[in-house]
Parts: structure tokens; C-alpha cells; sequence
């Protein structure tokens, strides 16, 4: 690839995640998403139209091949606006997305990042290494954090190694933090197939077995038994989906720690799981971020 030439295509689009998809199904080897969601006041990015995103793909081509590349993208992405779509021999973009990425105090014992970066374990604690990828959970999202922090907590305060379920486990960052902290059994499920191959990757690089950590994409409904301390790091509204589930798979006298639950929905959480037997111990927020911990009656 080191001859390789280059399509730079620039376009504003209705859909950033579905346009991004066909993307890649056109052969795209890096695509940049820039919409509301990610934009920032001091970025450098130029405006956005109202109801549009930005997408920037790059594309292994040959000059010839920007009149049909163009042609495909117009055909295949509804209400697209070509921007721009020429060669480009500039590289940096194959690495300028790690400057994003840096090692993360998860919580007290605990620190994430990337491969590329050189990390110190805290006392009687452990370095997760993420390679930033398909899965959601590298450590630096405050919901992450926030499940971290209560997570080390209750291992720290816990006399017996316990178990934990992580439901919803993405890159299984949870999963290895519960473990390497001292859980006795960790089992995580998630729905996206490839969030779990991931996830297994994540636990080869860090010395994990499938012993330690058994990650699969089992529905929760039909996951055996009940667990020491039930993490659920997810979309509010599928917390709330699930809520009978996860309320059933917390052995007595044990914890329920819920996040992913933006500030404005915590009240309506909190409702919806201090049902008889369970006690909200303690709600933590960074930013917009809220976390729930509710304890299970013996």
C-alpha cells in the first residue's frame, strides 16, 4: 500500500450512521463523521446545514476511478451533496485519529488506553489495554467511568470475591475490571456480535480466559441464575426494556448498578427500579451522565 493512490471524497449527508455504512460497503478504508453530535465549538471543522452531516471518505483508486466512485456514491446514498471528491497523497489521516485517544482513570485501581501508549498500574491495580475499534466502552465516555468508579468500590468493600454480570458488555472493559479486581465468576452478554468477538480480543490481549470472563450474545432473559453484582452500562430506554430482567438477575443482598442515563432521566429511573426490595444507595454524575446504585434486600 505504500504506492498506493488516494480518493478523498467530501460529502454532507441526511443520515451520518446509515450513509457512513454504505461507505464502507463501497470499499472506503476510512470514513470521518462530523454531524451534531461530535461537532464542537473550536473544532475545525466548517458549518454544517441544518439536518445534515458531514462525512469525508478515503478510498484505495486511481484517478480514472473518480467519475464512477462518484457516480456509485450519488446513486447509492439518498439526498447526498458531493463537496468535494479528488485524489489526495496526504496520509495523516491513517493516524490522526489516535491523538484521541489516552490512557483513562477508569477509578481508583483501575486505568484504560490504547496499545500505543505506555501506562502504570495504580497500587493493587491493573492497566486494561483497548484497542480502539467497533465496540463502545475505551474508557473515555463518563458512563464508563461512572460504572467503573461504583464497580471498584463494591469489590473493595465486598469480604467474599463475587460474582458479576455485565450486561451489555461492548469491548467488555467492565468485564475485565470486575475480574481483574477480584470477581470470583464474570459473565457478559451483549446483542451485537461483533461488540463480543471484539470483546474476546480485548481479553486475549489482557490475559483474560473465558474461565475468568464468559462473553456471549445469550439474551439476558436466558442467562442461568443470579449475580453478586449486576452491571448494566446501556441507553436509558433499553434499561427501562429490561428492566424486569435485570432486577431478577440480582441475588439477594446484592447491587444493581445502572448508567448510560442522561441527567434529565434519572428521576424516571429511579422510579422504575426502587421497586419493593430494592434500595437506591447512591446516584454519581459527571456532566450529563448519571449512575445508579440500588442494593437487593437479603
Amino acid at each position: 500500500m505504500e504506492n498506493a493512490s488516494w480518493i478523498r471524497a467530501e460529502l454532507l449527508v441526511p443520515t451520518a450512521q446509515t450513509d457512513s455504512h454504505v461507505l464502507w460497503n463501497l470499499g472506503a478504508l476510512g470514513v470521518e463523521v462530523q454531524d451534531r453530535d461530535t461537532f464542537m465549538d473550536d473544532a475545525p471543522f466548517a458549518p454544517l446545514p441544518d439536518g445534515k452531516a458531514r462525512l469525508i471518505a478515503f478510498f484505495e483508486a486511481d484517478d480514472d476511478q473518480i467519475t464512477g466512485l462518484q457516480s456509485a456514491i450519488v446513486e447509492q446514498l439518498t439526498g447526498v451533496e458531493v463537496v468535494s471528491i479528488a485524489s489526495y497523497n496526504d496520509r495523516s489521516w491513517e493516524t490522526a485519529w489516535m491523538r484521541f485517544f489516552h490512557p483513562v482513570q477508569l477509578s481508583r485501581r483501575g486505568i484504560a488506553g490504547p496499545p500505543w501508549e505506555e501506562m502504570q498500574a495504580p497500587e493493587d491495580g491493573l492497566v486494561i489495554v483497548i484497542e480502539p475499534g467497533m465496540a463502545f466502552g475505551t474508557g473515555t465516555h463518563e458512563t464508563t467511568q461512572l460504572c467503573s468508579a461504583l464497580l471498584d468500590d463494591l469489590l473493595a468493600a465486598r469480604q467474599q470475591a463475587p460474582s458479576v454480570l455485565d450486561v451489555g458488555c461492548g469491548s467488555a472493559i467492565l468485564s475485565m475490571l470486575a475480574s481483574g479486581l477480584g470477581a470470583s465468576r464474570v459473565v457478559g452478554v451483549d446483542v451485537d456480535a461483533t461488540a463480543v468477538e471484539v470483546a474476546k480480543d480485548n481479553l486475549r490481549s489482557n490475559g483474560f480466559t473465558a474461565e475468568e470472563i464468559a462473553l456471549s450474545t445469550t439474551p439476558l432473559a436466558r442467562v442461568e441464575g443470579t449475580f453478586d453484582i449486576v452491571v448494566a452500562n446501556i441507553l436509558a430506554h433499553i434499561l427501562l426494556g429490561l428492566r424486569d430482567d435485570l432486577l431478577s438477575h440480582v441475588a439477594p443482598g446484592g447491587d444493581l448498578l445502572l448508567s448510560g442515563i442522561p441527567h434529565i432521566e434519572r428521576d424516571k429511573l429511579i422510579d422504575a427500579f426502587t421497586e419493593p426490595g430494592f434500595t437506591l444507595v447512591a446516584d454519581t454524575r459527571r456532566g450529563e451522565w448519571v449512575a445508579l446504585h440500588l442494593s437487593r434486600e437479603d
